[in-house]
């Protein structure tokens, strides 16, 4: 049998890569980290392993938490994910980057599957150079970038984070509010980043090589023939799939007519760069608002 594939499931935030995860999980072909998101490489790069330590860590003690309170099948799924950060946390907390390592990581526990990966959507942030390296890392390794409607997927990201700190629709509502008049003046820094198609489409398709990456929308992703040409380009069998399932969704709070207004303006390049590198922008897209 040919070497396991690598698959790096790399972005957009927020534009159905919990939903991929979610379906490749329960693939039997599959073989995906308990916890979504391994962060491994952008922690790396952009010194941030302390702070990626710290979040497993509470992560870990809250799992140690629910134990107590927990028993039979429930209990040990959960001794179970404490140890599999045990076991990242012996990968990350090295401090320096490990390659082979962390692909053994990947690889542990796989019983013949045929895919192993790491579904993080900050690694579409990373260099040129470093998608180079991660391509390197297997004889055969696939990239999967989701796009989103830029206005939507801003949104959604907005709502997501306003929600970290839980409370009324209305608490929610306003610190999604506040954000995104944070965002407008600049001040929210990381979100305007992921705001960006243009920089990580420009690295991804100098970097990997067009066999080896797929380019989907959110708007096209909850279709069997998507999900069937998903599978075909990771050389799995296409299984059906829980299309009207959705995984983690954001508060459902409208954009207010003005912030839209707002978002269109400055989100109308991102229409233009996607249609110029893809050639196309999918039906769905608020591309008309926005004038392209």
């Amino acid at each position: 049998m040919a070497d396991v594939t690598l698959l790096f499931g790399i972005g957009a935030t927020k534009a159905g890569t919990s939903w991929l995860q979610y379906y490749l999980e329960r693939h039997p072909e599959v073989h995906l980290w308990t916890h979504k998101e391994l962060h491994y490489f952008d922690a790396l790069d952009r010194d941030q392993v302390m702070e990626q330590i710290d979040g497993l860590c509470d992560k870990r003690a809250g799992l140690r938490a629910r134990m107590r309170d927990a028993s039979g099948a429930e209990h040990d799924r959960l001794r179970f994910e404490v140890a599999e950060i045990d076991r990242y946390l012996g990968l990350l907390g090295q401090g320096v980057e490990r390659p082979q390592a962390y692909v053994a990581f990947l690889k542990k526990g796989r019983k013949g599957a045929r895919v192993v990966g790491d579904i993080t959507p900050a690694y579409a942030l990373l260099s040129e150079d470093r998608l180079r390296s991660m391509a390197a890392l297997g004889p055969v390794t696939k990239f999967i970038y989701l796009l989103r409607d830029p206005i939507d997927r801003l949104w959604s990201n907005i709502r997501m984070m306003a929600g970290w700190k839980g409370g009324s629709e209305k608490d929610i509502a306003d610190r999604a509010n506040w954000i995104f008049d944070r965002w407008t003046r600049g001040e929210e820094k990381a979100l305007a980043e992921r705001c960006d198609y243009e920089g990580p489409l420009t690295r991804i398709l100098s970097a990997i090589p067009e066999k080896d990456r797929f380019l989907g929308f959110y708007e096209e992703l909850f279709r069997p023939e998507t999900v069937a040409r998903i599978c075909a380009f990771l050389g799995i069998a296409s299984r059906p799939a829980p299309l009207e399932t959705r995984v983690h969704a954001s508060a459902p709070i409208a954009l207010e007519p003005g912030r839209r207004a707002i978002a269109a303006e400055a989100l109308a390049p991102q229409y233009d760069h996607v249609h110029r590198l893809i050639g196309r922008i999918p039906a769905g897209w608020h591309a008309a608002e926005v004038g392209v």
